[in-house]
């Protein structure tokens, strides 16, 4: 009994600290959304018709940042690159869509095992590039991965148009020559330790195919 107890005490204790870490970090990301702003500057999203939205979305990031196996890193980076999107909503259908869209990211972060997933985020100048570009390789089976990615647009698009697609299956082995199957464009993919550099390989150069090169920096 009193090793039962001492067990949940430490992990209500771990908690608790992870909790006040979250809470009373200055990273904007660590902000519950919609508090601590002046009523007066409060963007739309904080009216009180997205109440019920925002609290749920303050209620996941607080859950996934507990119990994700994701780095805690990635999702304060993730969650600022969507406040940035969700800023530039001009109308509630792109403020409901990003609601939507974050609740699927969260809850992705926290039911899923992320430890057979590498998370790339482009970088330009050591800052986030522009625009918001990220990558995913899940090793599906011992010699098997899937590439897939997006390139954040503007966030008034229609669902089918906020992002341009990455997607790909390869082999461990052929895991540096890749082929975007949405575009049939081709890349090289060059893996230094915390960092990936992407680069086109292709004989005609296409705009389009550029939207994916650059470095990125690897959140483990």
């Amino acid at each position: 009994m009193s090793l039962n107890f001492n067990l949940y005490t430490y992990k209500a204790f771990g908690c608790m600290v992870l909790f006040s870490l979250l809470v009373c970090s200055p990273s904007y990301a660590n902000t519950p959304l919609c508090q601590h702003q002046p009523h007066k500057s409060h963007p739309s999203y904080c009216k009180t018709q997205y109440k019920a939205e925002v609290q749920q979305i303050n209620k996941l990031y607080l859950t996934s940042s507990l119990i994700t196996n994701a780095p805690l890193r990635l999702l304060q980076d993730t969650q600022n690159m969507w406040r940035t999107r969700l800023s530039e909503c001009k109308n509630k259908s792109c403020i409901s869509q990003q609601f939507d869209l974050r609740s699927e990211d969260l809850n992705a972060y926290s039911s899923l095992n992320q430890s057979l997933t590498q998370h790339f985020i482009k970088y330009h100048h050591g800052q986030i590039a522009q625009p918001h570009t990220y990558l995913q390789i899940h090793q599906l089976d011992q010699n098997k991965i899937k590439i897939e990615g997006w390139v954040y647009r503007n966030p008034n698009a229609s669902l089918d148009k906020l992002s341009f697609a990455f997607l790909s299956y390869l082999n461990n082995a052929k895991k540096t020559k890749v082929t975007n199957n949405e575009t049939t464009c081709q890349y090289q993919f060059n893996y230094q330790k915390t960092l990936l550099q992407v680069t086109s390989t292709n004989h005609v150069t296409h705009k389009n195919c550029n939207r994916f090169t650059g470095t990125y920096r690897l959140y483990d």
